[in-house]
């Protein structure tokens, strides 16, 4: 038995190892282990009011802090009974897709474009004139700003409250980022073509997992008040019917595992639920690439009505919706970039938090990884071939993202 180590596991949030046994010189067991320092952000919360909630839990991650702090105001609102007002939603979504558009081309062309064009990383191409990593970058600076405008910040967004927003974004601001978004709409499929062709990938086996999403309709649907596992509806309040936790050996994040195998969540689980076309798509978890590339498009145009919608909302619009504390409990789903983000709180009397539940799609999808690997990698023997690849697929899944440098190590 001899085990080939690649520690510490690159793009993830804080540290990850992944493991994988060699039994006379083939793959015979994988594991995914998620290492970060414990950060007990379920427990930072109890007792506090919930005012302070959003402002503190959109800190797990900088890279999907809008989509947090959405979360859980929303969850909070479902617990106080609070009624959001149209404009704020409308403001709201334009913020998660920000998130979304930047998440998804710094993965793409950060992360994945390296490994398709065979450099060691997007710094490499930068030095060497790419125009395509150049626009991918432009294309994340665009999501950044989005967020900006719509949240008061690039990071850590402060225009989000429980009941709503606090102010409208600035209508200079905003009609100029509406001509933005219309001018990147004829450059997007050139400039996103080779994530989703088959010819950018090694060959893999079918995407292992359930698909797990928000609920909806067709194309990009990032909120929803209920869950979809396979075509199958539920309420979200019910999510841990669907999502029982484990800690895995020698893993410090809590892994998602139903009784019928593990699940799949993000961009391909998003693209399987709502019946979008896979024919023509790369194979296995590959899809997952060309998958959040299609739902750059989608991002963008509805980018653009959003900013329309909110520059034709009147000075006098009702921007929050009236709190009234109490005890309550408050589930909320919402599609994160890298899939089902769930909040959800217990409140007592003076809306103090007894008790928080978070579930971040890393932490569904990590038994999956493990799953991925092995099936797409038992029959090569070539060690080197056997790291690269399996980099490549936890990479696919899109796992949080906190350092740029990667060791392979073979003890």
């Amino acid at each position: 038995m001899k085990t080939i180590g690649l520690e510490p596991l690159t793009r993830v949030e804080g540290h990850g190892r992944v493991e994988l046994d060699l039994d006379r010189g083939r793959l015979s067991a994988v594991r995914v282990a998620l290492i970060e320092s414990p950060r007990l952000f379920e427990s930072l919360v109890i007792g506090r009011s919930w005012q302070e909630i959003p402002a503190l839990v959109c800190r797990i991650c900088a890279i999907c802090s809008s989509v947090h702090r959405v979360a859980s105001a929303a969850a909070l609102e479902r617990a106080l009974g609070v009624s959001v007002p149209p404009a704020a939603r409308l403001v709201r979504e334009l913020l998660v897709l920000g998130g979304h558009i930047e998440s998804h081309a710094l993965h793409l062309f950060c992360l994945v474009l390296p490994d398709i064009l065979g450099v060691e990383s997007v710094l490499a191409l930068v030095a060497g004139g790419s125009a395509q990593a150049r626009e991918g970058l432009e294309l994340k600076r665009l999501g950044n700003r989005i967020q900006e405008i719509s949240g008061g910040r690039v990071i850590h967004p402060v225009n989000i409250e429980v009941g709503g927003i606090l102010r409208l974004p600035d209508r200079s601001r905003l009609q100029g980022l509406a001509e933005e978004l219309e001018a990147w709409e004829g450059r997007l499929v050139d400039l996103l073509a080779v994530f989703a062709s088959p010819q950018s990938y090694p060959p893999s086996s079918g995407a292992i997992g359930l698909p797990l999403s928000v609920s909806g309709g067709e194309g990009l649907h990032l909120f929803g008040r209920g869950l979809s596992l396979s075509g199958r509806t539920m309420a979200p309040e019910r999510y841990r019917e669907l999502l029982g936790e484990e800690a895995l050996p020698g893993s410090h994040a809590k892994s998602s595992r139903g009784a019928a195998g593990p699940f799949l969540t993000g961009a391909l689980a998003r693209l399987r639920n709502s019946g979008g076309e896979e024919r023509g798509l790369p194979s296995g978890i590959f899809a997952n690439n060309a998958a959040q590339a299609m739902e750059l498009v989608d991002a963008l145009r509805r980018a653009r009505v959003l900013t329309r919608e909110i520059l034709a909302l009147g000075e006098d619009e009702a921007l929050r919706g009236e709190v009234r504390v109490g005890a309550g409990v408050g589930t909320e789903v919402i599609e994160a970039p890298r899939g089902l983000l769930v909040h959800s709180y217990v409140l007592d009397d003076g809306g103090r938090v007894a008790r928080a539940d978070i579930v971040t799609p890393t932490a569904i999808n990590q038994e999956a990884m493990a799953a991925q690997i092995l099936a797409d990698l038992q029959e090569v023997t070539d060690e080197a071939l056997l790291a690269s690849g399996a980099e490549q697929i936890v990479r696919a899944f899109d796992p949080c993202i906190s350092c740029a440098v990667h060791l392979v190590r073979i003890r």
